[in-house]
């Protein structure tokens, strides 16, 4: 049985990587080109989506006529922590400021952090179901760009017993034993491609928290005023913090400016240095 064939009703998550981009072609190719009326694909933009994230998400929509619904999170529902509101916008009305972000870390009084990784859960899953609800839909798989090199993230997925209710997983990149490889190889083929370095240390979350330290710290040496935003969440009253395990984001500014001063490099990264990837990005 072909993978990409998708059963509706169905979400497709596109979270503007080059990952779930080849996942949507892919999909879209076993279809012939046109999804089923109940197969919808939607991006749950958090406002800190860097703007080659946001133009790559548009480019895919129009050069292969699939329509993408652009979500943001617009607050909890009657003070619920469960159920929340959502608006429609699309890339000339999307935020670019991190406002879904910050509402949501004033909602909530405090940002997350990798236990609590309250950004996913309501920036992008309780608000893509929130929509799939609102179209009057009860239960539908939710399609995600997870891949076979992806071991962990496929397992948590799979677990028996998960929290479902959501969308039933369905991970067709898994189940083809697509790598890493070959979704830089295609992209290699096309015509257009994200424009951002795929072994880079930028990504579709800015200055995301579950990176690591090296690559937060390189970012913010190429783009400085990145960090503002971040350093800014952790002022809050409380002083909470992104990450208890290291330096506040405003030190991190301070470690990334001293490095560029006496012109030297971060530590070399290695593979547990960053924490797996959450639905943002791929």
């Amino acid at each position: 049985m072909n993978p990409y064939k998708v059963d509706g009703p169905a979400v497709i998550h596109f979270s503007g990587g080059r990952t779930s981009g080849y996942m949507l072609r892919q999909i879209l190719d076993a279809h012939g080109g046109t999804l089923p009326a109940d197969v919808h694909v939607s991006f749950q933009n958090t406002g800190k989506e860097r703007e080659e994230t946001l133009v790559f998400v548009e480019e895919c929509s129009q050069r292969w006529a699939v329509p993408i619904t652009w979500l943001e999170w617009d607050g909890f529902e009657n003070g619920s922590r469960s159920r929340c509101l959502y608006r429609v916008v699309d890339f000339e009305t999307a935020s670019r400021k991190g406002e879904p972000f910050e509402r949501m870390i004033k909602a909530l009084g405090l940002p997350p952090n990798p236990v609590a990784r309250t950004c996913t859960a309501n920036l992008k899953v309780k608000t893509s179901k929130a929509w799939m609800v609102t179209h009057g839909y009860e239960e539908w798989d939710s399609v995600m760009g997870i891949r076979a090199d992806e071991p962990r993230r496929v397992a948590r997925l799979n677990a028996p017993g998960r929290d479902n209710s959501a969308g039933i997983p369905h991970l067709p990149l898994a189940r083809a034993g697509v790598r890493k490889a070959d979704v830089l190889e295609f992209w290699r083929e096309q015509p257009f491609d994200l424009r951002l370095d795929p072994s880079g240390d930028l990504g579709n979350c800015d200055l995301c928290f579950l990176k690591s330290r090296a690559k937060i710290v390189s970012a913010i040496r190429r783009e400085p005023a990145r960090h503002v935003w971040w350093a800014a969440q952790e002022a809050g009253p409380k002083g909470a913090t992104f990450r208890s395990d290291r330096p506040r984001y405003d030190d991190l500014a301070r470690e990334a400016e001293f490095q560029s001063r006496q012109n030297t490099l971060p530590h070399v990264e290695t593979e547990d240095d960053a924490l797996a990837d959450c639905m943002c990005g791929d």
